[in-house]
């Protein structure tokens, strides 16, 4: 935390894009921190925040999408057929605004539904044009916590890490409790 704080100190601009484009959330309240102490511009650092951010997501979505064929097959390993990524396709479409902005704000697990964007074809502009107005929203929002709470950047980092933790877990403890209940389903049908 301290190195990137420094980091962005001493090479102001010129790391804050690849610095966004590796971890946005708590590079983005560090800048707001720096904005209020006048070392950053606003006007310079937020265009720049939003397009590392926005290059990071192209990239999880074009790795969906023209991922490598053992990610493809990873996807089948647990259990996704042809049908259920069709229909999950169906439902990607007919919801991808909240789905890519559901993506956008659960940290750890926001990844896989950006790549799932790219492995359903959702069409680019319309992903992009869904993750940079998220973007303007939720990394206004970061900076100017920033701003205002920047000298804590130490304990929001904690906090973040704690809400990317929580998110993470509670997905996960779905994601077993789905799988548990589809499996007594199957096995309830297979025994009838």
């Amino acid at each position: 935390m301290t190195t990137i704080l420094l980091l962005l100190i001493k090479y102001k601009y010129l790391i804050l894009f690849p610095i966004i484009v590796i971890e946005g959330p708590f590079a983005t309240v560090i800048s707001g921190f720096l904005v209020s102490l006048g070392i950053f511009n606003v006007l310079i650092a937020f265009p720049i925040i939003i397009l590392g951010d926005f290059v990071s997501d192209s990239i999880f979505y074009f790795l969906g999408r023209f991922g490598s064929k053992t990610f493809h097959k990873l996807i089948f390993y647990f259990g996704v057929t042809e049908e259920k990524l069709e229909n999950a396709k169906k439902y990607f479409q007919a919801n991808n605004n909240k789905a890519i902005v559901a993506s956008k704000f659960i940290h750890g697990v926001g990844v896989s539904g950006l790549m799932a964007a790219g492995v359903l074809k959702i069409p680019y502009w319309k992903y992009t044009r869904i993750c940079i107005l998220t973007d303007i929203l939720q990394f206004g929002v970061l900076l100017a916590i920033g701003f205002f709470f920047g000298h804590a950047y130490k304990q929001i980092a904690v906090y973040l890490d704690n809400y990317a933790k929580i998110i993470s877990a509670i997905a996960v403890l779905l994601a077993v409790g789905l799988f548990v209940f589809y499996k007594l389903k199957k096995k309830r049908q297979n025994g009838k």
